[in-house]
């Protein structure tokens, strides 16, 4: 979600940092609070590319990003949408859980920013109180579902919780700076 979708991207020539993806990384870490990037990469599962691919495009990543704008940590998986629910492949939140325990963050003060569904899911089932769903990459294309998602949680008098909160953003640009200084 912080780089522009290419389907299956491999080439680490055509990443493309997402408008405000490096200001909204700087802000966080100017707020001293670590960024980790949660990722789904079933290109490797079903043979489009490789792990060596799959690095030289977070190589690319974290170049573009620079100094400034540190991730604390990236989490990836190559499963295939067959995997298991117990998987790491999102909507599991298994790789959240691991960042948390890895990175000893509070999961009851983090967010999560993603573009799918199944990002956003997988931050409820990790119990994180604020998801951003924004109209980069997939996003558009989920809007709906992800609208009917959060209203089907509202309703549901068990998940009625204060803390919870959906947000839907167009882009990274429009995400409230202030709120990555209140979380953490």
């Amino acid at each position: 979600m912080l780089i522009q979708d290419k389907h299956y991207l491999s080439d680490p020539d055509k990443v493309v940092l997402c408008h405000g993806a490096k200001a909204l990384v700087e802000q966080a870490s100017h707020h001293q609070r670590p960024v980790i990037v949660i990722t789904n990469q079933s290109g490797i599962a079903r043979g489009y590319f490789l792990w060596q691919e799959y690095e030289q495009v977070t190589d690319r990543l974290l170049n573009l990003l620079g100094s400034t704008a540190p991730l604390a940590g990236i989490y990836a998986n190559g499963h295939g949408p067959d995997a298991p629910p117990t998987s790491w492949r999102k909507p599991s939140p298994a790789m959240l859980l691991a960042a948390a325990e890895d990175l000893n963050l509070d999961m009851s003060r983090s967010l999560l920013i993603g573009d799918r569904l199944s990002d956003l899911k997988a931050g409820k089932r990790a119990g994180l109180p604020l998801l951003a769903h924004v109209l980069t990459g997939y996003g558009a294309k989920e809007r709906k579902d992800v609208e009917h998602w959060g209203s089907q949680i509202q309703q549901q008098p068990t998940n009625k919780n204060p803390d919870f909160e959906l947000m839907l953003q167009k882009s990274l640009l429009d995400f409230p700076i202030d709120r990555i200084a209140r979380s953490g």
